[in-house]
């Protein structure tokens, strides 16, 4: 995912710093650009909110801070590596990532956390219980199949011989899908310069006031 490199036109600093030492001129930009990148973090942890129904934390907090500081004057706010491959195609459009699996897993017939999703190390926890394979299943439609698959219990069998309701066939746990392009959008930009356009001069105000405070 592209990061955001938050900047400065630094001239209108610059002529308020008349009086100052310059030596805290560098100091005060980056106290106002790494206050800036804060608080573009939490912009985009709402725009998170949002944008996706119940996030967990892990996404919530996705955005990391390359700080400034007096030598570099850029503040870059980005995505976490995991999290932003996928959420990239939330940004940039695309096909929802897949990361290293095979499909997209669809939760069928089993329980979800939270958060909607499934919990973590579930497939590798269903892969060593008795009756669940991986694999593909032909429908009595003729449809094909690939996922989760849990066989009956033979009491289950036996229940079903004598009229249970469709409990001697085998059940989907988890579908895997091919992947689809994402529905919703995600303004990473949008959302970062809005916020900087509402709140760079209040920023820098604070950084000069606290430079003048620190001036030896």
């Amino acid at each position: 995912m592209t990061s955001i490199d938050i900047r400065a036109n630094l001239k209108p600093l610059q002529r308020a710093f008349i009086g100052l030492s310059a030596k805290q001129v560098p100091f005060a930009t980056s106290l106002a650009l790494n206050a800036l990148a804060k608080g573009v973090v939490a912009q985009e942890k709402d725009e998170v909110s949002d944008t996706f129904d119940t996030p967990t934390p892990f996404t919530l907090n996705a955005f990391r801070i390359e700080v400034a500081t007096k030598s570099r004057p850029i503040a870059r706010v980005a995505a976490k590596d995991i999290q932003a491959e996928y959420l990239e195609p939330y940004v940039v459009g695309g096909n929802r990532s897949l990361g290293t699996k095979r499909g997209m897993l669809a939760p069928r017939e089993i329980t979800l956390n939270q958060y909607g999703n499934l919990a973590k190390g579930k497939l590798a926890s269903l892969k060593g219980k008795p009756g669940v394979f991986i694999g593909k299943v032909t429908t009595r439609n003729g449809k094909v199949v690939n996922g989760v698959w849990q066989r009956p219990t033979s009491a289950a069998r036996r229940v079903g011989n004598k009229g249970g309701k469709a409990r001697t066939g085998l059940k989907l746990l988890i579908q895997f899908e091919d992947t689809t392009p994402v529905r919703k959008r995600f303004d990473f930009f949008g959302r970062a310069t809005a916020y900087l356009k509402a709140n760079a001069a209040r920023e820098f105000d604070a950084a000069l006031k606290r430079a003048f405070a620190t001036a030896k």
